[in-house]
């Protein structure tokens, strides 16, 4: 299996939805399980930093609140109390003087600044529970690095990104998200299979670091017999861990192959249900033949009855001149000469 997608936070199915959404977001503000937690910054986790950008965000909003307030709770409620604002000062400016306006602009800026430190800087609601569920999330730095392979044939962070592939494959197949696999709690198992095989990578890390770190440059026949059997110790556990990941790749695959049958069951049976469709367009293609050599045959007919027409007219017209022909000549100058 290709290495495609860095691996996301391995977060303690028994957490709550909520705690547990914003865990599994990002790596981004979480800290190791296998480390210590940091210290919190002073005055609830706000830094200098925060507080120079709030003086200058203040600022901005006690001259010109027309122009910050949107960006700070909203655009429509934010225009509509930065144009009341704004024109708030400029009445006080045309009323009072200047030094009433500068006065209160200032008063302004330290309220704004006030506001926007206690209730805009500091710990947000991630970070407070990045911080109380230490230790029951795991990251990729609690899975070491390849130089551990030595030590227990493998690749621990390797190793949990195969795990979550297949779990992820798995909870998102079609034959899971049709209900197919319920006899299986794939929604409640899967998550907690692979958070055990966090929580024993991640052990199995920190004793590979340990052992590493307590060997050492030492070296002597006693110190590589207690390695061998420390290294032994640690790929036994290794190797019953990998028969639970590969386990896991199987099930992802028998679950691929499911959601193929799947949709090849799906197309044959959307193909059946066009067949008394298609019993009736041969039907109508038959009666359309029939219909081509009737409408034929009418055309045919009605060239025949033209012609018989144009005969009769003629023939008509034959026995006009026939009997125009067989008179007296006489006749037809005597009828002139009356004429």
């Amino acid at each position: 299996m290709a290495r495609d997608i860095a691996l996301r936070p391995v977060v303690d199915p028994a957490l709550e939805d909520a705690e547990r959404a914003l865990l599994e977001r990002s790596a981004d503000g979480l800290f190791p399980a296998t480390l210590p937690l940091p210290e919190e910054p002073g005055l609830g986790g706000r830094t200098k930093a925060d507080i120079w950008t709030a003086l200058g965000v203040s600022a901005v909003c006690a001259l010109l609140p027309v122009t910050i307030l949107g960006a700070l709770i909203g655009l429509w409620a934010g225009l509509a109390i930065g144009l009341a604002a704004q024109a708030g000062l400029i009445w006080v400016g045309v009323q009072f003087g200047f030094e009433t306006f500068i006065l209160t602009v200032v008063g302004v800026h330290l309220l704004a600044w006030l506001l926007i430190v206690v209730l805009g800087c500091g710990t947000d609601e991630r970070q407070r529970v990045a911080r109380l569920r230490h230790g029951r999330y795991y990251l990729a730095e609690d899975f070491g690095d390849d130089s551990l392979r030595e030590l227990l044939g493998h690749s621990p962070l390797r190793r949990m990104e195969r795990a979550q592939a297949a779990v992820t494959a798995v909870l998102q197949s079609q034959v899971d998200r049709e209900g197919l696999l319920d006899d299986i709690a794939n929604d409640v198992t899967l998550p907690a299979q692979q958070y055990e095989i966090a929580q024993r990578l991640a052990e199995l890390t920190r004793l590979a670091r340990k052992v590493r770190s307590a060997a050492g440059n030492a070296s002597g026949s006693r110190v590589e017999e207690v390695l061998r059997t420390q290294r032994q110790a640690l790929r036994l556990s290794s190797s019953a861990l990998e028969e639970r990941v590969e386990a896991l790749e199987r099930y992802a695959e028998n679950t691929r192959a499911a959601d193929t049958a799947y949709r090849e069951w799906e197309a044959v049976r959307e193909l059946e249900q066009l067949g008394a469709d298609m019993h009736e367009l041969v039907v109508n293609t038959v009666r359309d033949e029939l219909a081509v050599a009737e409408i034929e045959g009418l055309a045919d007919r009605s060239r025949l009855q033209n012609l018989h027409r144009v005969l009769d007219e003629a023939r008509e017209a034959g026995l006009l001149v026939t009997r125009f022909a067989d008179e007296p000549a006489d006749r037809r100058s005597g009828d002139s000469g009356r004429v």
